[in-house]
């Protein structure tokens, strides 16, 4: 929160005109959704916005949070009134900059850093004429410098995969960095790095900050954050469509696999753990053949930061330009951060503190504002969790120990005792998952435990996780440890090594995506909070698995929150929201409040957050929203998990669709709970005709999760007079994202009600855990396996909203425009109790739209009267 006087608050704009929106008469809810955004950025709340898809929701965010921005960054310092000053105007004006530059620390910073720029591509301009008029010259220094590159590094010498001396200051360390001075940690660092160590290292600070890249000060933005890469594309494409798009300095951040602009070290990598270590070990210092997207001289990078900082840029943009000026788009994009007013990025880089970190990311001051935020939690959920099985931990221990083995006499510092205790953590870790693969005998093969008692039965707890999670993260052992595997596979491709047991089985894991796997699970596992976190041991397809998992997002979100100006989470269906902040900042369990100053206690409050909701554009003649109860021949529609193999309610539904084909024009929409389902009633319809039933009137596309399948169905859909129908899953690759307006989404049909599998560990436990933290204890048991009937008022509440979220993310892929119409069908009598009802969108289940619940005579009769209505008028 932030506090604002009356003199210091901006004025919320009042028109579509002062919100610099692209259309001349945009929807009373897009300038409502405008001012309440614009209000909330200022006051630096959190906001929680619902607006339906197909109202025009990304302008909205785009020109109310750039206008926002904009005044933000022309708020008018407070400076004492110099009008009635009698001295000379030259005098008043340079006290004013001398204040300006004193009130705004970052004045001289800036000022500094241009310099640096305008220094550095002066000089390598001179170096650059220079080489054109003294090409021999300059060759044979270039020569001279690759011959004194080659003496430092030698094909067969690993003094590159050595470990850097390292200390971490705990009770085995001997001395800390704080009894070295400065100039022989800078010859320490450039000796652990295995570089020529040259006067430059120990330079005067004068010299140092002629020749050294100051650091570029960072100005407040806006952190957009949303799913998928199409969807980060989409938002700039919207930027560039409104006058922001010339003027806003705005920049796309992506992995490596995305933005990687050597062609050379993508064909090798087929991974992205693997292009990521590729990357890294052609930038380690003294090697004789580095990334020539990095080249030494800094203005292709200068000048890919310039174009970044005139242009609204996505991901395609960046490489296209990387390419024409032969430099990386990976790190243009990074350094192109700090003065950029617009910062998209995917939610994984956002949501991750150790990822916003590697980036060089800082929230503080800035706004975030999470798109499409209805996943939030579980993506917070997913982020945060990690899968190791018992392949990776056999090769990494094998790997370590032959590691330890040739490189213990040169490893100094407290390198030793770290690596020991990894290698005891990884053999404690394989003794175990071995234990439970030969023992499991299919009546448990799932087993949860918490963190501590996982850490006990392994018999691991006397090892200290939380140093080995440290080390892991500050000393590059990783690093080294893939740089060796690769030497070492290079070197012994057709020599007979002994391996440990086991490691054979192992060796098609590539080494860098063992090591990344083992860095999640350590950082999971040495969080210093496992209240919130449950380990879960199975036998799966690769073994013996063990997955950590979060149950509690809100410190993830809390570290966010307290850091950041505002927050802001916009979607289509963000409805119930209630759910959403209770776990993002629960009034108990595991979000410390114990350091929080009374500031960062504001924005922690649940009792703060803003609520906006919004009915949809279209007007309610438009929407035919049923509950279908019963089938043709009265059977009831009702597909619960114990119904869902009664083929007589299964041919009931099938024929009840076939029948709604005859009246509703244009594409049909269906979509099942799960594959399994959709198979099962596939299977049904064509041994009794009902298939060929409804082929005969629309051509039937079923969706295929590794099948692209849509532009099948829209070719029919256009093609075909009657249309077509889609079979699909909730949660599928069709339910989110996908734009089914006018021909193509006439009718969205549900099939039964898409509950989450309470067979699933990780959902019981995440269930259980949610119940506990309404109580003043939380509880770190795990608990016994819920039915829909023994569960509490809170984990019920949490299901039923997991269920309906994914429904109502579904429902919303019609109805695209004011002009749009289609018929909202739900195929199971579930649908209209009132525990369901009230989760439905506001648009089809508010003030202004019901849902009406009938038998299938009166259903299809009030189907076929809706699609005869002029919806032009």
């Amino acid at each position: 929160m932030v506090d604002l006087t009356e003199e210091t608050r901006l004025a919320t704009p009042q028109s579509a005109a002062e919100f610099s929106f692209p259309i001349s008469t945009p929807y009373g809810i897009q300038v409502e959704f405008m001012q309440r955004l614009f209000e909330t950025l200022e006051r630096g709340e959190f906001g929680i916005f619902e607006s339906p898809t197909g109202t025009g929701k990304s302008l909205s965010i785009i020109c109310g949070s750039l206008t926002w921005l904009a005044h933000h960054h022309a708020r008018a310092p407070s400076t004492t009134d110099d009008n009635d000053d009698d001295r000379p105007s030259w005098v008043r004006d340079y006290e004013r900059k001398q204040r300006e530059s004193i009130a705004d620390p970052q004045a001289l910073a800036r000022e500094k850093y241009k310099k640096w720029v305008q220094r550095v591509r002066r000089n390598e301009s001179a170096e650059q004429r220079e080489r054109k008029q003294n090409a021999r010259r300059m060759g044979a220094v270039r020569a001279k410098a690759c011959k004194r590159g080659s003496e430092t590094e030698s094909p067969h010498d690993s003094d590159d995969e050595v470990v850097a001396e390292y200390h971490s200051g705990g009770e085995n360390d001997a001395m800390g960095d704080g009894e070295y001075s400065e100039s022989v940690r800078k010859l320490l660092k450039a000796r652990a790095n295995n570089r020529v160590v040259e006067d430059s290292d120990v330079d005067s600070d004068e010299d140092t900050d002629q020749d050294a890249e100051p650091e570029e000060p960072s100005i407040n933005k806006i952190f957009y954050a949303s799913r998928t890469h199409s969807q980060l594309q989409q938002f700039i494409a919207e930027i560039k469509r409104t006058k922001f798009g010339h003027a806003t300095p705005c920049v796309t951040l992506g992995s490596r696999m995305q933005l990687c602009t050597n062609d050379e070290v993508r064909s090798g990598c087929t991974s992205s753990a693997m292009l990521n270590e590729r990357c890294l070990e052609l930038q380690q210092s003294g090697r004789t053949k580095r990334c020539g997207q990095l080249p030494v001289q800094r203005t292709p990078m200068l000048d890919l930061k310039d174009h970044a900082h005139t242009h609204a840029m996505d991901i395609e943009d960046l490489v296209v330009q990387a390419r024409k000026l032969s430099v990386c788009a990976y790190y243009g994009a990074r350094a192109a951060v700090q003065q950029a007013h617009v910062v998209a990025l995917p939610y994984n880089m956002l949501l991750s503190r150790s990822a916003r970190e590697a980036l060089g990311v800082s929230l503080a001051g800035s706004v975030v504002i999470v798109d499409e935020a209805h996943n939030l939690v579980d993506t917070i959920l997913a982020t945060h969790s990690a899968l190791l099985d018992v392949r990776c931990v056999t090769m990494l221990l094998d790997l370590v120990q032959r590691y330890f083995k040739k490189y213990w006499p040169r490893l100094r510092g407290s390198n030793v005792v770290h690596i020991r205790r990894t290698i005891a953590l990884l053999r404690a870790l394989d003794k175990y998952m071995r234990a439970f693969g030969a023992t499991e005998d299919g009546a448990t093969p799932v087993v949860v435990k918490g963190v501590n008692e996982f850490l006990h039965d392994a018999h691991a707890d006397h090892i200290n996780v939380f140093t080995i999670d440290r080390y892991l993260r500050e000393s590059n052992i990783g690093r080294k440890l893939n740089m060796f595997a690769d030497r070492q596979t290079s070197l012994t491709n057709d020599a007979k090594r002994p391996r440990a047991q086991g490691a054979a089985q192992a060796s098609e894991i590539a080494p860098a995506s063992a090591v990344a796997a083992l860095e999640a699970f350590i950082a999971g596992v040495g969080s210093p909070d496992r209240t919130g976190a449950r380990i879960v041991v199975r036998n799966g397809t690769n073994g013996v698995e063990l997955s950590y998992v979060l149950l509690d997002p809100s410190e993830a979100f809390g570290d966010l929150r307290r850091e950041a100006r505002a927050v802001v989470l916009a979607g289509g269906t963000m409805t119930p929201a209630t759910d959403v902040v209770e776990q993002l900042l629960p009034r108990f369990g595991r979000l410390s409040r114990d350091m929080c100053s009374p500031a960062e206690l504001k924005k922690l409050d649940p009792d703060q957050v803003q609520l906006f909701s919004w009915s949809h554009v279209v007007s309610p003649s438009h929407i035919c929203a049923l509950v279908i109860e019963s089938g043709p021949t009265n059977s009831p529609l009702r597909f619960a998990f114990q119904d869902q193999q009664n083929t007589a309610r299964i041919r009931e539904c099938g024929q009840a669709l076939a029948a709604l084909c005859n009246v509703i024009p244009g594409g049909i929409v269906v979509f099942f709970p799960s594959y399994a389902l959709l198979s099962k009633m596939l299977h049904v319809w064509r041994e009794n005709g009902i298939i060929e039933r409804i082929a005969r009137r629309k051509p039937v596309v079923t969706e295929d999760a590794h099948k692209d399948v849509l532009s099948e169905y829209v070719e029919h859909v256009r093609g075909q007079r009657g249309g077509a129908v889609l079979l699909s899953v909730v949660g599928g690759r069709l339910s989110e994202g996908i734009n089914f307006s006018d021909e193509l989404g006439r009718a969205v049909v549900m099939v039964g009600v898409p509950f989450p599998s309470l067979a699933s560990p990780e959902l019981n436990e995440r269930l259980a855990y949610y119940e506990s933290i309404g109580q003043s204890a939380v509880s770190t048991a795990v608990g016994p396996t819920p039915t829909q009937q023994s569960m509490g008022p809170r984990s019920r509440s949490l299901y039923e909203s997991l269920c309906m979220r994914a429904v109502n993310q579904s429902i919303g892929r019609a109805i695209r425009h004011r002009g749009d119409y289609a018929a909202i069908i739900f195929l199971d009598a579930r649908y209209a109790e009132p525990r369901i009802a009230r989760r439905l969108p506001a648009w089809i289940a508010g003030p202004d739209q019901t849902v009406s619940s009938c038998k299938f005579g009166p259903a299809l009769a009030r189907v076929s009267a809706f699609f005869k209505q002029d919806f032009s008028v």
